[in-house]
């Protein structure tokens, strides 16, 4: 995992501490706080709430975490937005230098322990949550889908109606196609 950037203080937490004291931290974060989800294509009126357990495992904090939440993304089949639950857990152990084999089913996070950003531990938990192609489910889709294609050829019957309402004027689509020939 990539580190965690610099914040401001309000999310930062010592989890060296939390982790010795065994404490349990509940927050919830909305779509405004979480800057890589909304270029991931969070749109307004996502949230996320986690939970983390902080323990020590072989010394190191290790914290175990759950996530729920709804995600507002563009559907990639009708193009409408589409709600995506997040209903996630997930164990990390919090690391100075990256090793591939920590112990216990940790997943390691590089990171200072003692500034730990928990904004962007969800928003990294979040992120891994997420499916690679967001879409409603199937009927709830091809009602929305229907209702964006039954609006766009009601548009298109008004253009036509329009132009075919037009008096005394005549299309001609190849008016000018003897000019073009003759001057190749």
């Amino acid at each position: 995992m990539p580190r965690p950037p610099a914040v401001p203080a309000d999310n930062i937490v010592d989890a060296e501490v939390c982790a010795r004291a065994g404490s349990t931290i509940a927050r919830r974060f909305s779509a405004a706080e979480l800057p890589r989800l909304r270029e991931a294509g969070g749109q307004e009126g996502s949230w996320i709430e986690a939970e983390f357990q902080f323990s020590l495992f072989d010394g190191k904090p290790a914290v175990a975490g759950e996530l729920h939440g709804t995600v507002v993304q563009t559907c990639q089949r009708c193009m409408q937005p589409a709600d995506i639950e997040l209903d996630d857990t997930f164990q990390v152990i919090l690391v100075e230098e990256e090793r591939s084999d920590e112990p216990g089913g940790y997943e390691p996070v590089v990171t200072n322990p003692s500034r730990l950003d928990l904004a962007w531990l969800a928003e990294e938990q979040a992120l891994l949550a997420l499916p690679l192609v967001p879409m409603h489910e199937s009927e709830d889709c091809a009602a929305a889908a229907a209702s964006s294609e039954i609006a766009s050829t009601e548009e298109r019957e008004d253009e036509v109606e329009d132009a075919e309402d037009a008096p005394g004027k005549t299309h001609h689509p190849f008016q000018n196609l003897r000019d073009l020939l003759r001057k190749q």
